[in-house]
């Protein structure tokens, strides 16, 4: 075999391997998230429509660069949808092999936030209080997979962004100016959203400086 083929041959062999290995890394990704994922594009209407759903809420507290940041990762088969992720969980960021990396959204969740949220029903709280909360409990949990995602290693870190997202949105325009029982719609979902957050990170045992 002269050199050429020699150089073609490993060439072949190698990306063979490569390719054999990101099947691999991929299959471990599903493997954590229940084994089963599902990609965030055209083939799949119905979550790709409630992912637009989720931009325009997003949209409406002022997260336009944030949706938009969303968009890049769906665009690049880095945002993933996950039937199987258990009810703990609006969304996982999994990383394998250091060639795959994905944050995939729980598909009840992402379709339905609020009965993701409320499974059994919260008769006590007024449906629209629900709704806030929801929504805006789902892009935190987008912002702290982000942050892993962006690198953040340990979970203080990730919960501590998640945090400044809802103390952000707080303070924006979109929320200050509402009054009535908008504005209360929307402290409750504040309030419960960091309430949650801090509970979270406290189980998780992250120490948040704030």
């Amino acid at each position: 075999m002269n050199a050429l083929n020699q150089a073609i041959g490993a060439t072949v062999l190698a990306a063979a391997t490569y390719f054999g290995i990101l099947r691999i890394a991929e299959a471990k990704c599903d493997e954590a998230v229940g084994s089963i994922g599902v990609a965030l594009d055209e083939k799949q209407g119905d979550d790709l429509d409630a992912f637009h759903r989720l931009q325009a809420q997003l949209a409406a507290l002022g997260q336009s660069s944030f949706a938009s940041r969303l968009e890049e990762l769906r665009k690049t088969k880095a945002l993933w949808v996950a039937p199987e992720l258990g009810s703990d969980r609006w969304a996982a960021y999994v990383q394998a092999l250091g060639l795959v990396k994905r944050i995939y959204i729980r598909r009840i969740a992402l379709r339905d936030p609020r009965l993701h949220l409320y499974p059994h029903g919260a008769a006590d709280i007024p449906a629209e209080y629900q709704l806030d909360f929801a929504w805006l409990s789902l892009g935190g949990a987008m912002r702290h997979e982000l942050a892993h995602y962006d690198g953040a290693l340990d979970e203080a870190g990730a919960y501590q962004q998640e945090l400044n997202w809802y103390n952000g949105i707080r303070g924006s325009a979109q929320i200050t100016r509402l009054e009535g029982d908008r504005r209360a719609a929307w402290d409750f979902a504040l309030d419960s959203a960091i309430l949650s957050a801090r509970e979270a990170a406290r189980l998780a045992g992250a120490t948040l400086s704030q």
